[in-house]
């Protein structure tokens, strides 16, 4: 009688394994593949304008002269591979695609010994699109399931503070307004537009609040390869309304970025379901 009981209790058991792991290898075969991101911050801007006469690094950012702002959003692509039971193990390694919107500006200082007095400013709003590779120091660990126990699943937890470095390559268009000032007030003012390829770097670091759902801190410097950001191009002869001449420069901005990002499954084609977000 003992003998038939332990042998029921295990053939029960065997079927809960059997019934319930497919579901869940389907559930987790399907996560943490794509990403979404939505975030917003500040930029800092590096070029002809309030540029110091020491050019030390810490002087190029004076705020609020050089401060404008940066909204930022983005999709990522997981690089990782599926196990034998269908499992995704991440390989700390993604690449991704991002539209970042925002405004720069820059305003010579008035009374400043540290940077040249122009009395010049520039005011743009720009539009960039740019590809990216992101690589886990600190990986993410997926969740899951370890059968310690015949039927007894446990879920093992995620990193909770994944970081990461990443670089990329874009382009940016912008749209400005060069000026001239004196006590203040604009005595000079021209439009300008400018399109340029760029070179990025940077690092984050992910916390994780809820399944599928974390915080995002990232910092990033981006190279504009070309001197017309702020419409001060070197070589550029001076005129009646901005009587000096800029050296040549390939003019940047570094941002701090606060955003959310939500994990999507990925359908049966292997495309992001964005019906799955937050889930």
């Amino acid at each position: 009688m003992f003998l038939k009981v332990n042998i029921l209790r295990f053939g029960l058991a065997v079927l809960l394994i059997v019934g319930w792991l497919p579901e869940a290898t389907a559930i987790n075969r399907r996560l943490h593949r794509y990403e979404i991101s939505l975030g917003g911050g500040l930029c800092n801007f590096m070029g002809d304008i309030c540029s110091p006469k020491n050019k030390s690094t810490q002087a190029w950012i004076l705020p609020p002269n050089t401060t404008g702002f940066v909204i930022n959003t983005g999709l990522k692509y997981n690089l990782g591979h599926r196990d034998e039971c269908g499992f995704l193990k991440l390989s700390g390694h993604t690449i991704g695609g991002s539209i970042r919107f925002g405004q720069m500006r820059a305003e010579d200082p008035i009374n400043n010994d540290a940077y040249w007095s122009r009395n010049i400013g520039f005011t743009t709003f720009f539009a960039e699109l740019s590809l990216r590779y992101e690589w886990y120091f600190i990986p993410e660990k997926p969740n899951h399931i370890v059968f310690k126990q015949v039927g007894k699943p446990i879920m093992k937890k995620q990193t909770r503070m994944p970081a990461y470095l990443f670089g990329g390559i874009g382009g940016l268009i912008n749209f400005g307004h060069l000026y001239r000032f004196k006590d203040k007030e604009e005595i000079f003012a021209q439009s300008f537009s400018n399109l340029a390829p760029v070179v990025q770097f940077g690092a984050g670091v992910k916390y994780r609040v809820v399944q599928g759902v974390s915080f995002t801190l990232e910092g990033g410097w981006n190279w504009a390869l070309s001197d017309g950001l702020d419409n001060c191009k070197g070589g550029q002869e001076p005129t009646a309304d901005i009587p000096w001449k800029f050296g040549n420069y390939i003019d940047q901005y570094q941002y701090v970025i606060l955003g959310v990002t939500l994990k999507l499954r990925e359908t049966e084609r292997h495309l992001p379901d964005f019906k799955s977000i937050g889930q």
